[in-house]
């Protein structure tokens, strides 16, 4: 692993941006549209890494990880699908730190959207 000045892992940022699917949310009829924002950082595979996907940490891993976490049945809310997109997120061993943010429309068209953001990191490797 290639590491910076300080000793600290060379990481990259992927972000993924505005993937929505509808949500069968506890307590609502309507499956509404649930946003995601994700922004990870990745270990970084080197200089001269093989042109591989298996080499980089691939959005799509995510992307497909997200699509089954929207298929859960009676999500009890933003919260929870925050807290779970995370655990999905560092499940991947590449992954170092994780901000999601999840946006619920309003059951009715012109109420508040709810929400939750939070960002985790996996712990320190020493």
């Amino acid at each position: 692993m290639l590491v910076q000045p300080g000793g600290a892992p060379l990481t990259y940022t992927i972000l993924v941006r505005g993937f929505a699917a509808a949500v069968a949310l506890a307590g609502r009829t309507d499956r509404p549209e649930v946003g995601f924002d994700l922004t990870l950082t990745v270990t970084h595979p080197g200089p001269g890494f093989p042109d591989d996907i298996a080499a980089v940490m691939s959005y799509e891993d995510i992307v497909e990880d997200l699509r089954r976490l929207c298929g859960e049945s009676n999500v009890p809310g933003a919260d929870y699908l925050a807290d779970r997109a995370a655990d999905l997120c560092l499940s991947h061993a590449k992954v170092r730190r994780v901000q999601v943010d999840v946006a619920i429309p309003a059951a009715d068209s012109g109420g508040p959207t709810a929400g939750a953001s939070l960002t985790r990191a996996r712990p320190a490797q020493g």
